[in-house]
């Protein structure tokens, strides 16, 4: 009787044992074919990206975050899919939920700010761009901000930035210089921008860019034309 009772509960754990296999399967098996759909959604939507179909990129990266909420690389791809197709304040949103995911990727700081100055949130925009003034290579955050800001029309905002990334650089780099002479073209100060392209040169004697830059302004590049940087 013992033997039997013995059996019994061999038998059933063993029942038991194998019911748990069997649904450990099934529940991998259909992990497994969930990747590969997911796989099979980014696959196509970069197809169509690579396209230029963004309507079929935009359905298919939404098919994505439904599926996968939490991926920030869907929410970003998602939201340039949006931005293509003028849905700007959609794209604000999924570029905001993915830089939430992941703070300290660059594209993705990028990403949202150029759909905040589609938007012309430029609040929300220059938020953005000082809290993530530090992301990135030394002095890139304070470029970046300028840039945005500038192309925002927020030029007071933007020219400050750009003066930030001088100061951080403390003239080890020639391309805060660079910029501002850029950002003074792009408001017509001619004396401005000749002023930081001379200090720019100082960098490199030989730029033939920064020389012919010069040049167009009426400058004739010589040995003295370049000047030490400010800073």
């Amino acid at each position: 009787m013992k033997r039997f009772g013995s059996l019994f509960q061999m038998m059933a754990l063993s029942a038991t044992v194998g019911l748990a296999a069997s649904l450990g399967g099934c529940s991998t098996a259909k992990k497994v074919k969930r990747t590969l759909d997911l796989n099979e959604l980014h696959i196509q939507a970069a197809i169509a990206e690579d396209e230029g179909d963004w309507r079929k990129a935009y359905d298919l990266w939404n098919e994505y975050v439904e599926q996968r909420p939490q991926s920030a690389l869907a929410e970003f791809r998602l939201g340039q899919a949006e931005m293509q197709l003028g849905y700007v304040r959609d794209a604000v949103s999924h570029m905001r939920i993915a830089h939430d995911l992941q703070p300290g990727n660059i594209e993705y700081i990028e990403g949202l700010a150029e759909a905040l100055v589609a938007a012309g949130d430029t609040e929300a925009l220059m938020t953005l761009l000082r809290q993530t003034a530090e992301e990135g290579p030394d002095g890139s955050g304070y470029i970046r901000m300028g840039r945005y800001a500038q192309e925002a029309g927020l030029y007071d905002e933007a020219r400050e930035a750009f003066e930030l990334a001088i100061v951080n650089e403390r003239g080890e780099s020639v391309e805060p210089y660079l910029e501002m002479a850029s950002f003074y073209r792009a408001i017509g100060d001619t004396d401005q921008e000749v002023h930081y392209l001379r200090m720019a040169l100082w960098f490199d004697r030989t730029d033939a860019n920064i020389k012919a830059r010069l040049t167009e302004l009426g400058m004739i590049p010589g040995p003295s034309l370049a000047i030490q940087p400010e800073f």
